[in-house]
């Protein structure tokens, strides 16, 4: 069938995917807890897209309020191993990642086939993140760091004022009914723009997250926040991401059209103003340590 030929075409496998979250995420949010790294997970994430053969260059780039004190020393000894794998050296790699050797062996193989992998950190305003949340990406060594928005700041009815909604969170989607669309996204253009204006990143992501849920501005006023996106990133040498998790998802059809729609006038836009693009799937994927 038609689907089953663009699944197939060999040019899929040549997007980067900048936004993978190799410690998953979405969890109930009073559940969600702090994961460290592990060279063995790291390692085995870019296994499975070796496997694949998908996509060639991938970063992982998880939320900051999953950080912990072990993440530098996981991603530098990765770091080692993959080094030790394009090499050639098998059992180098699968020691210092704690892996099988036939682990080793695909990601050998990838790496010799063009395939490259890094790690990065979604940057976002989670008010769970630890103080010192900073300091641990800098100690990453991050390849590349993804500004984002997840929370804004309104008066609850019940809570108060001041409070952090995490606005993207289906948990809390019912207050988009109290605040209103309109407002959601007046708060979210100010944090945002705030943000990419003062604080450091590469790549802005998800610019349509707060129209998860189907709440989307009107037009015209859309289309202005789509331009001063842009031109706040053009301004700071950032570029922007084509987020794809909306599109794979269990979304209403009408609402992915609108979606692709978006999508594509930013993407025209942004290559008329001459700002980078970026390709992530948001994929919230775990694998054992």
């Amino acid at each position: 069938c038609k689907g089953s030929r663009t699944l197939n075409d060999p040019r899929l496998a040549a997007i980067p995917d900048v936004h993978g979250h190799a410690k998953g995420e979405h969890k109930a949010f009073a559940e969600e807890r702090p994961i460290a790294y592990s060279p063995r997970m790291l390692f085995l994430w870019f296994f499975h897209a070796c496997q694949r053969g998908s996509p060639r260059f991938m970063m992982i780039s998880d939320h900051i309020n999953y950080l912990t004190f072990e993440d530098p020393g996981a991603v530098h000894t990765v770091r080692r191993a993959l080094k030790l794998a394009e090499a050639g050296d098998l059992y180098g790699a699968a020691e210092t990642a704690g892996v099988d050797v036939s682990h080793a062996a695909v990601v050998s193989q990838g790496l010799r086939r063009g395939m490259r992998f890094s790690i990065g950190a979604e940057l976002d305003n989670d008010p769970r993140a630890r103080p010192d949340a900073q300091n641990i990406v800098d100690a990453m060594r991050p390849d590349g760091t993804i500004r984002s928005v997840h929370f804004l700041t309104i008066e609850h009815p019940e809570k108060g004022p001041d409070w952090q909604w995490p606005f993207d969170n289906p948990e809390f989607k019912d207050l988009y009914d109290v605040i209103g669309t309109e407002r959601v996204w007046e708060l979210y253009m100010a944090k945002l723009l705030d943000d990419i204006d003062k604080l450091p990143g590469h790549i802005v992501s998800h610019f349509y997250v707060p129209a998860n849920f189907g709440h989307w501005p009107e037009q015209a006023k859309l289309e202005h926040y789509e331009d001063q996106l842009l031109d706040a990133c053009a301004a700071r040498g950032m570029a922007v991401e084509i987020n794809t998790r909306y599109l794979y998802r269990d979304n209403p059809e009408e609402l992915k059209e609108k979606y692709r729609a978006a999508l594509l006038r930013l993407m025209k836009k942004a290559k008329a103003k001459d700002v980078g693009i970026a390709i992530g799937s948001d994929a919230p994927v775990s694998y054992t340590h």
